[in-house]
């Protein structure tokens, strides 16, 4: 969080703790800057065309929209060098561990955003019109009825084979990359929850996509809030933003990296979604992430950079993640 918050980030917060407080049920998004957070009832959800579809609040709606397909127009390796080179400066002086670098990438998309929430497959699923479409697998934090707060998050990727399952169980980088970010969400939850503990460390998911399979290596842990933490729901999760696994450690410095090596804002990309369903809550990360601007498409991407990263493999794991999940026909 920032050391000073915009009225309107103040006001989201405000809004969302007067939701938790009276069990109204609700949907929100915050960017990765903390400029532009919104928050709707299911009332007003409604008129607004946002659509989501989590865990707890599938949607099956199906409008008979065309299975989308996507053809991307790479950033040029250079491009990538050049910023791949600030970042192992600042690793190399210790002002950060592990940094998340990622980039835009120019799409041509058959069809709408509406065409790929309605036919990708996701964990959670998010469209916001003129805005991005989001799949993503990639739980934020949760926190059941009676104020157990849990993280989960995921890093390191590969393809799903033998080879790919290999290598995320042994690559020294992958190990190193996950443990910084478990610890540093363990810092983050101990903040403001009490018992942080790790109760499953780094298994393997496979999230499966039109252009093949993904593993990924995720660890969960979680700790206790206070009885009354839906009242203060709206400041609990500002104290966590933004999410560790798509920021690095320590968060100020990196985020300080990132804003000099990246080519501009995030804006919604790597911020975060949650459904507050009047008792509990679920959240997400803004991964696996493609948006729309002035009628043109790009497919945001990326990938932690430590100190034992290249750039031949930090860019492929890039370019690897540009893909739509569709679900069968």
């Amino acid at each position: 969080m920032p050391d000073t918050t915009s009225p309107s980030l103040d006001a989201w917060a405000d809004r969302l703790n007067d939701c938790g407080r009276s069990g109204q049920p609700c949907f929100f998004l915050i960017d990765f800057e903390l400029q532009r957070p919104r928050l709707w009832t299911l009332t007003e959800l409604a008129a607004s065309g946002v659509r989501f579809s989590f865990p707890g609040r599938p949607d099956t709606t199906r409008s008979g929209l065309p299975r989308p397909t996507l053809e991307a127009n790479y950033i040029p390796r250079e491009r990538y060098d050049q910023a791949f080179a600030l970042v192992r400066e600042g690793l190399q002086r210790g002002d950060t561990f592990l940094v998340n670098l990622t980039f835009p990438t120019p799409v041509r998309l058959s069809d709408s955003l509406a065409s790929v929430y309605e036919n990708s497959q996701a964990k959670y699923r998010i469209l916001y019109p003129d805005h991005f479409v989001c799949f993503s697998p990639e739980t934020f934090v949760t926190i059941d009825a009676g104020g157990y707060l849990e993280t989960r998050p995921m890093k390191g990727t590969a393809p799903d084979t033998p080879a790919g399952r290999e290598y995320l169980l042994n690559s020294p980088k992958e190990v190193a990359e996950h443990a910084t970010i478990v610890d540093l969400m363990r810092n983050d939850l101990s903040r403001i929850a009490r018992e942080v503990r790790v109760t499953e460390y780094r298994y393997l998911r496979s999230i499966d996509t039109a252009a093949g399979g993904l593993l990924q290596t995720s660890t969960r842990l979680g700790g206790r809030l206070p009885s009354d933490w839906r009242s203060s729901l709206g400041h609990y999760l500002l104290a966590l933003l933004p999410a560790g696994s798509v920021s690095g450690a320590p968060k100020p410095a990196t985020l300080d990296l990132i804003r000099r090596a990246e080519p501009g804002p995030r804006g919604y990309y790597c911020g975060i979604g949650g459904y507050f369903d009047g008792e509990t809550l679920d959240s997400c990360v803004l991964i696996r992430y493609l948006e729309e601007e002035n009628g043109t498409h790009l497919f945001r991407s990326g990938g932690g950079v430590t100190a034992r990263s290249t750039a031949e493999e930090e860019y492929a794991e890039l370019c690897a993640k540009i893909r739509i999940p569709l679900r069968e026909r």
